[in-house]
């Protein structure tokens, strides 16, 4: 909302001199005389029809005058009529249910539901893009699936879409051809510089002479063809025979084209059978992004399908594991400027993101790589709300929506992760996708169909229930850092609230435990468990601050910690779905899914068991447990000392189980062992002490007991009698330090019996093992954001 700036003096001016009380009456703002575009524009009007600034622009259609106070304008346009403000801001008698009150008071209640008003509306206004697109925003008071527009007619862009077939290219404001658009004359001689013979000469001599120089760049962008490069063809060479392909193919478009939609399935599994059809006739040479885009597909798949694909061919799973993903990103980095533009080439890195996603990458580097995505998407104007724009079709305009939503949540998940700020804002998200499946549109499709409800189970339902909420995601992480410091903590919980309703908004066919929908399919369950946890991801960072931190006497603490409890112990419950110890042993490959929810959902499990622990110390210090039967209990949690104690040593056996899979890490376990112990504990410092050795040891003797097998199997140093008595003897710790971040000799160490006697070659490399587990400068605590 813009005000003029005079008119804005003047009216708080007049307005702090003269109270309710002045016997003098109160002065209405002076009438605005100057045209809507300079206002806009906060240029200094001439005030004549058409004003200077307006003809020098070209534009002296639009030079404007509005007739009445621009203040009321404004307050309309959030909908509080200058008779609404009057009359709350008047003093009220006995049957309003208040006295009056005095000017100051008044204008600062005023402020504050403005304020409010302006915070719940439906777009985030930002004076430095005033000029952008009018791009509706999610609301947090609307219905999912609901957006609102200030205009039925958007602004224009601030920089300018390139639109060439289905390559588009998004020029800044301060882009040469953003700058022309600026001089219509300018731009229109340019135009038909071609036709001047002598112009076109001389421009060809100087390009010719700029290429004799030494050393001369002639543009930035690449000079290998991506269509020949020597990567493409090497990957349509090591491409999985047909057969592979179509069982790997068929794995990721049933488990991870869900909530993340990268490609339109249909269109996709056309162009493979046209490949197929022909696989000789180097189809790879005319669509250049589909044998990256095919392979990386392959590498995702291998997270669900990896165990049978190395036992029936071992030097594929290899190749999918490691080279395939090289050579992807080696083709992605040789494509010319042009060829980046291409929204296949945006697919394939997205692509190439899951997988290494997949793969385990360190959070730092995903935070780095989704950074680098987030821009290439900008780059091809995929930020921009293209309802209007008339040289996409409706299916470039719906694929580029779902890609883009895509991006920017898994740039909001690498953050979390890593502890680093968000590369986007809420004011980048934009409309969701429309709610359909993909068999109800394609290119050939002039209109979309109309929407589906929200208890229909599409193809993009999942995508759309977590875009809803996307935006106050957003908005609660631009608060995280300052959550532990927040004095007044309504902010934090008006911003989580936010997110509770969302939760409550996802559709009953996507909620865990539906026995509907879900049980029976783990792909399925998996991706609601899924959207359950990313929802959930920004609304315990905002919260576990102030459970791990110092109890609070504001009345709303309480409340917090109850959410964020319950929160926690959700996401905890989710790994009985996938736990083959307790899951349903009828569901199938049920192995494969439990992997893939540990690599999606690792660090909330470590974080949300952290959280139950801070609570039970926020409980213990206030003597919570001990008062819940008088009504009394922190945040009204029904939950006993002992069960949320019970939670968390399953949750850590857990842990310890898979302490021999890749992505487990023993410092997190250790974390969790002597916390817990340190919480549960009460009494003199000593008994502390002695609560949490114990704790520290029992975990990893526990570790130790998981992993002697796999090293039994794997080592020719072990045999059976060995490991049967190692197992034996599992009491003592197999190593012990000396207190200098360096292991003792094997002399001292106290091990099984005849261990190392039995075994010489482990013995010697154990000697020279100089690992320190209790080093923890590694960011290992990215819950602490």
């Amino acid at each position: 909302m813009r005000l003029d700036m005079s008119e804005m003096e003047a009216t708080s001016t007049q307005s702090l001199v003269e109270g309710p009380n002045s016997g003098q009456p109160r002065k209405r703002p002076r009438p605005v005389i100057s045209c809507l575009r300079c206002r806009e524009k906060k240029l200094k009007c001439d005030r004549v029809t058409p004003c200077e600034n307006c003809t020098k622009a070209g534009c002296p259609a639009d030079c404007v005058y509005n007739q009445g106070s621009n203040l009321v304008n404004n307050v309309k346009r959030v909908r509080l009529s200058s008779a609404t403000i009057d009359q709350q801001s008047a003093p009220r008698d006995e049957s309003g249910g208040g006295a009056g009150i005095g000017i100051i008071e008044d204008l600062q209640q005023r402020v504050i539901r403005l304020e409010e008003r302006l915070a719940l509306g439906s777009r985030v206004v930002n004076p430095d893009l005033a000029e952008d697109v009018s791009v509706p925003q999610i609301s947090s008071d609307l219905r999912p699936y609901e957006v609102v527009s200030e205009s039925d007619t958007p602004r224009p862009f601030l920089g300018t879409l390139v639109v060439k077939g289905t390559r588009t290219r998004y020029h800044g404001q301060n882009n040469r051809i953003t700058l022309l658009n600026q001089f219509p004359k300018a731009k229109e001689f340019i135009a038909q510089c071609n036709e001047n013979s002598t112009i076109v000469d001389l421009a060809r001599e100087v390009r010719f002479l700029q290429g004799k120089l030494p050393g001369h760049l002639d543009s930035p962008a690449s000079t290998v063809d991506g269509r020949s490069s020597p990567e493409l063809v090497q990957l349509r060479a090591s491409l999985p025979a047909k057969t592979i392909c179509d069982l790997l193919l068929r794995t990721y478009t049933r488990n991870f084209e869900k909530i993340f939609r990268i490609i339109h399935v249909p269109s996709f599994l056309r162009e493979y059978a046209q490949f197929w059809a022909e696989p000789e006739q180097d189809f790879y040479q005319s669509s250049s992004a589909f044998i990256p885009q095919l392979t990386a597909i392959c590498t995702i798949s291998l997270a669900l399908d990896g165990q049978r694909t190395k036992v029936n061919d071992s030097a594929l799973w290899e190749y999918l594991s490691g080279p395939a993903i090289t050579l992807i990103q080696l083709w992605l980095q040789n494509l010319t400027r042009k060829q980046r533009t291409e929204l296949a080439t945006l697919q394939v890195e997205t692509l190439l993101l899951l997988s290494r996603r997949l793969r385990l990458v360190p959070a730092e580097e995903l935070w780095k790589a989704t950074g680098a995505l987030i821009r290439s998407a900008m780059v091809t104007g995929l930020h921009l709300n293209l309802a209007k724009c008339t040289e996409l079709s409706v299916f470039q305009t719906q694929v580029r929506r779902r890609l883009w939503i895509t991006i920017v949540e898994m740039d909001l998940e690498a953050s979390i992760a890593s502890g680093m700020p968000v590369m986007t804002s809420a004011h980048d998200v934009g409309p969701p996708p429309a709610n359909l499946d993909d068999s109800d549109f394609d290119e050939s499709t002039p209109q979309l169909p109309p929407e589906k409800g929200p208890s229909d189970l599409t193809d993009s339902l999942y995508q759309i229930s977590l875009a809803t909420s996307l935006a106050d995601r957003l908005r609660a992480m631009s608060v995280v850092r300052v959550a532990r410091e927040q004095i007044d903590l309504s902010e934090l919980a008006q911003q989580g609230s936010r997110i509770v309703e969302h939760l409550q908004q996802i559709p009953r066919v996507l909620k865990p435990g539906n026995a509907s929908t879900n049980n029976n399919d783990p792909a399925m369950l998996l991706n609601c468990v899924l959207l359950s946890v990313y929802t959930r991801r920004p609304l315990l960072c905002l919260y576990r601050p102030l459970v791990l931190g110092d109890p609070r006497d504001d009345p709303i603490f309480p409340e917090i910690c109850r959410i964020c409890l319950e929160s926690s112990l959700a996401n905890l419950s989710y790994q009985d779905n996938f736990n083959p110890s307790v899951a349903d042993l009828e569901v199938c490959n049920l192995g494969a899914y439990w992997d893939l929810f540990q690599t999606f959902c690792y660090n909330d499990i470590l974080w949300d068991a952290l959280s139950v622990c801070g609570y039970i110390r926020l409980s213990s210090q206030r003597n919570i447990f001990e008062s819940q039967k008088s009504g009394r209990a922190l945040g009204s949690s029904m939950h006993s000392k002992a069960s949320l104690i019970r939670i968390v040593e399953s949750t850590l056996d857990s842990l310890t189980a898979r302490i021999g899979e890749a992505g487990s890490n023993l410092k997190d376990i250790l974390l969790l062992a002597v916390v817990l112990q340190s919480v549960r504990a009460r009494g003199s410092t000593q008994v502390q002490g002695e609560r949490m050795s114990q704790g520290a040891s029992k975990a990893l003797s526990a570790c130790r007991q998981h992993l002697l097998p796999a090293v039994a199997e794997d080592s020719l140093a072990l045999s059976l009698t060995d490991f049967a008595q190692m197992q034996l003897q599992t009491t003592q710790p197999m190593f012990a330090s000396d207190g200098q971040g360096s292991f003792t000799s094997s002399a001292q160490l106290n091990l099984p019996e005849d261990f190392l006697a039995q075994s010489s070659a482990l013995a010697m490399e154990f000697s020279n093992f100089q690992g320190d587990p209790f080093i923890f400068e590694n960011n290992s605590f990215t819950w602490d954001v």
